[in-house]
């Protein structure tokens, strides 16, 4: 593979688990989370359902760096689970379902980007070609573009080398947009910063009510802060009001 991206591994990770959802104190559609400077974080997503009828399910995460997660374990799983509820009560409905450290697994993180994404007769998408923190919450929607953009290009033309050059070309700029804004702010939500967590909560807090910065923010989580669809050769659909319920 030529000129892959060097990876570099991000200080934060997290404990993650697949629970039974609770509502109580949630809500269904929306990830909430609790933090603690930016050194704590504790999450809940929901994700629907693993099959048809079977009962809905939440993520659960807590961040911590995966160099210090022997020495969480060390201090006692009892432990672990009285600092959660205690910084976040609620919680107590998710980690009343964890029953040992074996439940849970550690996430690494890292990011790296490769230079070249394609060479002879060969593509990479998703987080293989590009890897970040999960901050903004692109990574299915990245491979997902990735892999419209890889389609189209081969379609429209009967040179394999050429549609993979046009797709290298397609999805830089977006990709490499979204590389730096995971890099620029994850320390905001995951770091040993106190400076940052406080511009977070008061600075940004304040100024996010601001037109036209909620617009920015929500195209931001949308990944469409830059225009993903064009370069590709498609439109972003218009869904009709009160579609999908």
């Amino acid at each position: 593979m030529q000129n892959p991206g060097k990876p570099r591994p991000l200080a934060y990770g997290a404990f993650w688990a697949s629970l039974g959802w609770h509502g109580d104190g949630f809500d269904e559609h929306a990830l909430l989370q609790c933090y603690d400077r930016a050194s704590v974080m504790i999450g809940v997503l929901p994700i629907g359902r693993p099959e048809p009828g079977a009962e809905k399910m939440a993520a659960f995460f807590w961040s911590l760096k995966p160099a210090d997660a022997g020495q969480v374990r060390a201090t006692g799983f009892d432990a672990w689970k009285a600092r959660v509820v205690r910084l976040w009560s609620e919680c107590e409905a998710f980690t009343s379902q964890i029953d040992s450290f074996d439940q849970l697994s550690l996430a690494r993180y890292g990011h790296h980007t490769l230079n070249l994404p394609a060479g002879r007769r060969w593509a990479v998408i998703g987080d293989a070609a590009h890897s970040t923190c999960p901050q903004l919450g692109q990574g299915a929607n990245m491979a997902l573009l990735d892999a419209a953009a890889l389609n189209y290009a081969l379609i429209g033309t009967d040179r394999v080398d050429t549609g993979l050059e046009t797709y290298v070309r397609a999805r830089r700029w977006h990709v490499r947009v979204f590389q730096a804004l995971s890099l620029m702010l994850t320390p905001f939500h995951q770091s040993d910063s106190t400076v940052m967590p406080f511009v977070r909560d008061s600075l940004v807090a304040s100024v996010a009510k601001i037109p036209p910065v909620p617009n920015i923010l929500a195209s931001m989580v949308a990944g469409t802060v830059v225009d993903p669809f064009r370069r590709i050769g498609i439109k972003e659909a218009r869904w009709p009001p009160g579609c999908g319920g």
